[in-house]
């Protein structure tokens, strides 16, 4: 196993309660996460030894239903325009639904600071999403309906941080 495998293994060991870390071959490792609102996906994190790059999933415990990939899919491309950092992936093949970050290392060395940052992007715009994409995925809302939500809740972050 190469430096980005362990230097990944080292930081998730220390900084999660990583229930069920383990690693799923040579360059992945595989957990469950639950965040502090009780949101619960899978997680994946991926060593590209030979590109030099690391990757971080956070993907949806359930596939998408066939009947509802298309409305997910919507939900996908709009969460996705404008994002500056990651992207959700939907394979519409099998229904897996997922958010992705990744950094290029070649060149520089592996800290606990590039892979938080990685890692924390993630989980943050996961739990975010989380509640419109599994109402979009049940068929409880539209893909419109559940953005606008998230926006909607968004601006009234920002409007609340304004006050302060």
């Amino acid at each position: 196993m190469g430096r980005i495998f362990e230097g990944m293994k080292r930081f998730l060991i220390d900084h999660f309660d990583a229930e069920g870390l383990e690693p799923v071959d040579d360059e992945t490792l595989a957990f469950r996460l639950e965040d502090e609102d009780g949101h619960e996906w899978g997680c994946m994190a991926v060593a590209v030894e030979a590109a030099e790059q690391v990757i971080f999933y956070s993907v949806a415990l359930q596939p998408v239903a066939a009947e509802r990939r298309d409305e997910v899919m919507r939900f996908v491309t709009m969460a996705n325009y404008g994002m500056q950092v990651g992207n959700f992936e939907l394979d519409l093949q099998d229904g897996e639904v997922r958010f992705k970050t990744a950094i290029d290392i070649e060149g520089v060395e592996l800290s606990d600071g590039l892979i938080r940052n990685l890692v924390d992007l993630n989980l943050m715009m996961m739990g975010v999403y989380h509640d419109g994409l599994t109402a979009v995925m049940s068929g409880e809302s539209t893909a419109a309906e559940a953005i606008a939500g998230i926006e909607d809740d968004d601006e009234d972050e920002d409007e609340d941080e304004d006050d302060d």
